[in-house]
């Protein structure tokens, strides 16, 4: 590249080799501005070259254009870019994806989007699991934990119950109270039938 710019800065004219240099770099997304500072020319004649050079670029759309074509929220979009996952090019304040970019979304959505649960898609605002799948697990939490997170929630449970021996014994003790008032209020009840 060095010596492509030392060339181009020597003679007044854009080499073909310079030409396919600013066109791969401004598809990366760099301004006409900073393509001009270095190649030592202004951005209206970078301009000039590059629709000369009749660039065979695809059309590239905005991010909430791609959003409302799909149907997706534009923050999923933003949250794949963010992730890594996808690479649109920013020119100006704007994020442009290709039309190869737009046909692969909706796929990395549904692997990005999917239930830890069982699979499904979430939708915005469940961060882990399914509509069905959170109202599940709020219902009967210990129930919906894998066999891993039994073995961890019954690890902490025996950190701390050795940690707190005389609170645990006030809960046991508690418990069995209250173990013993339902049996008797049953008993109580089944006398009087």
């Amino acid at each position: 590249m060095q010596k492509t710019l030392e060339h181009t800065r020597a003679n007044n004219r854009i080499s073909s080799e310079c030409i396919g240099l600013l066109v791969r770099e401004r598809s990366k997304g760099k301004s006409l501005r900073q393509l001009g500072r270095i190649f030592n020319r202004s951005h209206e004649r970078i301009r000039q070259v590059l629709a000369r050079c009749e660039m065979s670029q695809e059309p590239l759309l905005s991010e909430a254009s791609v959003a409302a074509k799909l149907g997706y929220p534009v923050e999923w979009l933003a949250q794949l870019r963010k992730e890594g996952i996808t690479n649109p090019v920013k020119r100006g304040h704007y994020w442009l994806y290709s039309e190869e970019q737009v046909r692969q979304i909706p796929l990395l959505i549904a692997q990005t989007r999917k239930c830890e649960r069982c699979g499904k898609l979430r939708l915005p605002g469940y961060p882990r699991f399914c509509r069905e799948c959170s109202q599940y697990r709020k219902k009967h939490p210990y129930k919906a934990f894998t066999l891993e997170e039994k073995a961890k929630h019954i690890k902490r449970c025996l950190a701390w119950r050795g940690a707190n021996l005389e609170r645990w014994k006030e809960i046991q003790s508690r418990v069995k109270r209250k173990r013993t008032e339902r049996k008797q209020v049953k008993s109580g009840s089944q006398n009087e039938e």
